[in-house]
């Protein structure tokens, strides 16, 4: 893996894809217990399903290799410096037959525009959807518009945007990505093939989570892990 490379396309391009990052059989592991834990929600048959603060369920130690890939931490580290913090961990489930999501940009980007504001030349926040299936443009794959995020602003929700980029990838396969991208959720276009993933965002370390809108860990689940993995999870919620 050409690390630096990697920096060149994700300050460019505003994303990469890492296939096999981590091993199919983990992925495989991680999407069955997301579907079940899905399942159990409320208005479990929407086509669209998401799970927020994954990682404050019980079993979350079969999803901290999402938290702590060396791969991941560096390029996080890349875009927004020293002391980076983790804003959650959410479950995605699109199902066959589920319609495409809208173009957009993470948060706070939508803010600014909100309250007549140019968005700051800053990145806030990286992102990252990890692939627990395979992901195809037929099932709903992440697309991406390309060098959007020199763009300083956020998508018009009123415009039909024809040049994406379709992150595809086997399970265990990873996109990467600057918060102010344009990016959605494709559609799954199949009548059998599920496609789960989990999006793991860091954000700056002078940034607010809270204004973020992001479901931290509980300060319990945080004091339950090793210390390598609580430095980037000092912002929590008392239980």
């Amino acid at each position: 893996m050409d690390t630096e490379q990697l920096k060149t396309e994700l300050d460019e391009n505003g994303f990469v894809v890492i296939q096999d990052l981590i091993s199919s059989a983990d992925a495989d592991r991680m999407a069955r217990r997301l579907m079940d834990l899905v399942s159990r929600q409320p208005n479990a048959d929407l086509q669209v399903q998401g799970l927020r603060g994954v990682l404050n369920y019980d079993d979350q130690d079969i999803f901290l290799p999402l938290i702590t890939n060396s791969a991941y931490l560096e390029l996080a580290g890349h875009l927004l410096g020293p002391d980076f913090q983790l804003a959650e961990a959410r479950a995605i489930w699109i199902k066959p037959g589920a319609p495409a999501g809208g173009f957009h940009a993470d948060a706070p980007v939508g803010w600014f525009p909100k309250h007549g504001l140019p968005v700051p030349d800053a990145c806030f926040m990286i992102n990252s959807i990890w692939m627990l299936t395979d992901f195809s443009l037929e099932n709903g794959a992440t697309q991406l518009i390309p060098f959007s995020q020199h763009s300083r602003r956020a998508p018009d929700p009123e415009v039909n945007y024809k040049h994406f980029v379709t992150a595809e990838g086997p399970a265990g396969s990873i996109v990467i990505f600057h918060g102010s991208i344009w990016h959605r959720g494709g559609a799954n276009l199949t009548q059998d093939r599920q496609r789960v993933a989990v999006s793991v965002p860091f954000h700056a370390h002078w940034m607010d989570p809270i204004a973020g809108g992001w479901h931290l860990l509980k300060r319990s689940v945080r004091d339950r892990m090793q210390p390598q993995i609580q430095q980037p999870c000092r912002r929590v919620v008392e239980d």
